[in-house]
């Protein structure tokens, strides 16, 4: 896997014949008119609405004033089937976002902490993400956001080169349904690039989450330009567990250089909740959120 800096990616251009631009996490125009806030659903350390896979959630996130869901698909039945791939399970939500105005904000396979899809061992990590492709589309969302993180991290070359060789793949079936494989991990940028240019598909791009970008160590106001909304398909934001604003994170900048980049699409909060009353803290972030994309 070649070595190259962040400049000269962008000067050599190399990733430009993959043909970025045809699905809408790959926009040009620019400002924040385009951009929509969304809540994860899950119910965990990490934050959101506590009604993991719950068509609860809907309601919960119109209540609060949420744009839309990034919905979780649950587990899997005894005929192997995950939750919300099934046409019942997707209509209820159908009808429940068409009840309180707002739309599905992508899924989240979060079962790939359990089924590694760096693992060539585990044939479930592949059975969830073909699943989950056709129920993504179904729900009129694009985004599938796959996890890479605690045993599921990419830590060596040899385990990116597996997972791009196999978003190479599925991203083909991706690109058939109109559908967009969120890649959110631990990584770089430069990183998650050479991931992308290997998979050589437009429907694999980077989920980037703010917080863990920072985390980790990461330049985060700086990777997000360089990522661009041409190879960015969704945000997370969140400085846990502080609300956001009261953390490290300068949102404001982060605003800017989603701005900047045109990018048109969903930001979702994952927040934690400081207090214990979820619904008050995530409406309390939620309107800082709007304020401050108001300003910028």
């Amino acid at each position: 896997m070649k070595e190259y800096n962040r400049r000269e990616f962008l000067i050599t251009g190399s990733l430009a014949v993959m043909g970025f631009g045809f699905l809408s996490g790959c926009r040009f125009n620019r400002g924040l008119e385009g951009v929509k806030v969304g809540v994860i659903d899950i119910n965990d350390q990490y934050g959101g609405l506590a009604r993991t896979a719950e068509i609860e959630a809907v309601e919960k996130a119109a209540r609060i004033g949420f744009d839309g869901v990034e919905v979780t698909f649950g587990g899997a039945g005894d005929d192997g089937i995950l939750r919300l791939a099934t046409e019942e399970r997707q209509q209820k939500y159908l009808e429940e976002f068409e009840r309180h105005g707002i739309q599905a904000a992508g899924t989240h396979l979060f079962i790939l902490h359990d089924n590694l899809l760096k693992d060539p061992e585990d044939p479930l990590a592949r059975r969830w993400v073909e699943q989950a492709i056709p129920a993504t589309r179904n729900l009129n969302t694009e985004v599938i956001l796959l996890p890479f993180f605690g045993d599921g991290a990419l830590e060596t070359i040899d385990e990116m080169n597996y997972v791009a060789d196999l978003m190479s793949e599925l991203g083909a079936e991706a690109e058939n349904y109109g559908v967009i494989l969120g890649l959110e991990n631990s990584l770089s940028a430069e990183d998650n690039m050479r991931i992308l240019e290997r998979a050589n598909s437009p429907a694999v791009q980077v989920y980037y989450d703010v917080g863990n970008s920072h985390y980790f160590g990461h330049d985060i106001y700086e990777e997000i330009r360089w990522l661009g909304s041409e190879h960015i398909c969704q945000f997370h934001l969140k400085d846990n567990p502080h609300y956001m604003g009261e953390g490290e994170i300068d949102f404001p900048e982060i605003f800017r250089a989603i701005a900047e980049i045109g990018f048109e699409g969903w930001v979702i909060l994952e927040t934690t909740s400081p207090t214990g009353d979820r619904e008050a803290d995530l409406r309390r972030n939620l309107e800082f959120t709007r304020n401050t994309m108001a300003e910028v």
